[in-house]
């Protein structure tokens, strides 16, 4: 008795739901700009429990006017011989819904959700620039490949390439070493990267851009509780040559002054260039090899 009773309830919530609310339920989305006038008139591209048959897009959409007139009939300027308009003659026999939905996408523009590639002829598949010519990239590297753009890219998505870095060094722009000739827009504007130059091999590989191989060690080595976020000794990222140990070491610089100037030394602003690590007696060998000193005062 009580299952039946959770049933009717459960079932008199819905038709009261139904029954207020019925566009909120049945409805996917809002609209494109072009349908607007016809929010509300679902009958006039669905057939109940048949979905949207292309027959109802074409009582609005002819085949012979797709790409050449607009849905109230206005000229549009692609023309006949426009991409657009041929590749609709091509795919004549597809369902319009295939490629094309009318809710639930932002913006307002042309509502394409998917677009099966393999329904293409054989010609259009080959040639990719026959549709995408205006985003195609203008750099070096892509004049370069010309038209292979399966080489790198597939039908499903456009980014997240398989490029082979190993292939193009054997070309005469990879064996010039010149990453910055492809990837200049992605180059960090951080003085560590401009004083590295061209030289990006000496951190980056080329299976992945991080984690890098930056060698440390030449400027300070990390040991015992020294590993920490760059953020700690490097306050500027825009300039790595500026750090700062006061982070981490809670020495006044007061005191920092009185003890350095009781052993003879003076300039004690660059604490790396004798503290390379955390041995006070490389401190002191990396002080006596720079000042020519035979000990510390005493």
């Amino acid at each position: 008795m009580k299952q039946l009773y959770i049933f009717f309830l459960i079932f008199s919530i819905l038709l009261v739901a139904v029954m207020l609310w019925p566009g909120f339920l049945i409805n996917p989305g809002p609209l494109s700009q072009q349908h607007e006038a016809l929010r509300g008139q679902c009958l006039s591209c669905h057939t109940p429990f048949f979905g949207t048959p292309s027959s109802k897009c074409g009582s609005c959409h002819t085949t012979e006017e797709i790409g050449l007139k607009g849905a109230s009939g206005q000229e549009l300027a692609a023309g006949p011989d426009s991409t657009i308009a041929l590749l609709h003659m091509e795919l004549t026999a597809m369902a319009c819904i295939a490629c094309h939905t009318d809710h639930n996408l932002p913006g307002k523009g042309a509502f394409v959700a998917h677009i099966d590639h393999g329904a293409l002829t054989a010609e259009r598949q080959e040639n990719c620039k026959a549709c995408h010519a205006p985003d195609m990239p203008k750099d070096v590297f892509h004049r370069q490949t010309g038209e292979g753009c399966g080489q790198c890219h597939d039908t499903n998505r456009w980014e997240h390439v398989t490029f082979d870095h190993e292939k193009w060094m054997l070309t005469d722009l990879g064996r010039s070493g010149n990453c910055i000739g492809c990837h200049e827009p992605d180059r960090p504007d951080d003085l560590l990267h401009m004083d590295a130059g061209d030289a990006c091999m000496d951190c980056h590989m080329t299976t992945a851009w991080k984690p890098v191989n930056f060698d440390h060690d030449q400027w300070f080595r990390f040991d015992r509780s020294h590993p920490a976020r760059c953020s700690a000794c490097h306050d500027n990222p825009k300039d790595y040559r500026q750090y700062t140990c006061y982070g981490c070491h809670e020495h006044s610089r007061r005191d920092i002054a009185r003890e350095h100037r009781e052993e003879g030394i003076r300039e004690f602003s660059n604490c790396v260039e004798c503290h390379r690590n955390s041995n006070e007696d490389d401190a002191e060998h990396l002080w006596r090899k720079k000042s020519g000193a035979s000990s510390y005062s005493d």
